[in-house]
């Protein structure tokens, strides 16, 4: 076990929220939170950095030793929850005795097993990829292209570029691979589609040019069983139009451990 600092970690070009505070509280044995108000011509305010990424550990049921300057007080909605107040004098002796108690009741002989979906959205955070929310137009309709034949629409963390994610762990080979062509048929209509739909002045020419882009950037993931089945997928699509990746159940252990070795 080693200590991370997440503010101070690099994640060049990326979302710094998502990949450098949110994977960290997942993969984190347990977490440490300052809760030092900020000082404002007001007077003294929350941090709300701070407090959003405290409830980020709330939410994940992460144990969290929040500390906080004896002198200050704790926003009304966090007051309830028991803060370890410290000053300079005995700030050391406090966080050593918490940290040390935090090793005790978190240390763990095997990893605790996550559940399907909390491994799948694990690994979809290591390959910087975050679930699309679906609260708008645009959006909603790239899901509802894919929905039906069981796909998710993910995007990178800068939210211009898309991913369809088909968790077809309990199909066939040759389901998956019926299943991808006839979304890349989709898209390929759709995209043939745009100049007849700017001539009916259903969209303008600078909305089908920018699904049109959206549309060639737009990638396709697949999550499979075994490695047999990612070759035979793999091999299917090997001349696609579309970036079209395979994920094996092995290909999501193995980045799961690499975080579990940071962790160590």
């Amino acid at each position: 076990m080693h200590p991370v600092e997440a503010g101070g970690s690099l994640a060049p070009a990326q979302n710094a929220f998502c990949a450098k505070i949110c994977s960290k509280i997942i993969t984190s044995q347990f977490c440490a939170v300052l809760l030092n108000n900020e000082q404002s011509e007001a007077g003294e305010i929350p941090n709300a950095n701070v407090n959003m990424e405290y409830g980020l550990m709330l939410g994940f049921n992460k144990y969290v030793l929040p500390f906080q300057r004896a002198t200050q007080k704790l926003p009304f909605n966090v007051a309830g929850l028991d803060t370890i107040k410290y000053s300079d004098a005995d700030f050391e002796r406090l966080c050593a005795t918490a940290v040390d108690q935090a090793i005790r009741e978190t240390q763990q002989d095997a990893p605790v097993p996550f559940s399907p979906d909390q491994i799948l959205q694990v690994f979809l955070l290591t390959k910087k990829a975050l679930i699309t929310p679906i609260n708008n137009d645009g959006d909603r309709n790239l899901y509802q292209i894919g929905a039906p034949l069981g796909f998710n629409l993910l995007n990178d963390f800068t939210g211009l570029n898309y991913m369809y994610l088909g968790n077809f762990s309990m199909f066939r080979p040759e389901v998956i691979v019926w299943r991808v062509k006839i979304l890349t048929e989709i898209l390929d209509g759709r995209r043939a589609a745009l100049d007849t739909r700017v001539k009916a002045g259903i969209t303008t020419a600078a909305q089908a040019q920018l699904l049109n882009d959206v549309l060639g950037r737009l990638q396709i993931w697949i999550a499979v069983t075994t490695n047999e089945d990612k070759s035979a997928v793999a091999t299917a699509f090997s001349t696609s139009a579309y970036r079209i990746e395979v994920f094996s159940v092995a290909d999501v252990s193995s980045e799961l451990e690499k975080l579990r070795e940071m962790r160590a």
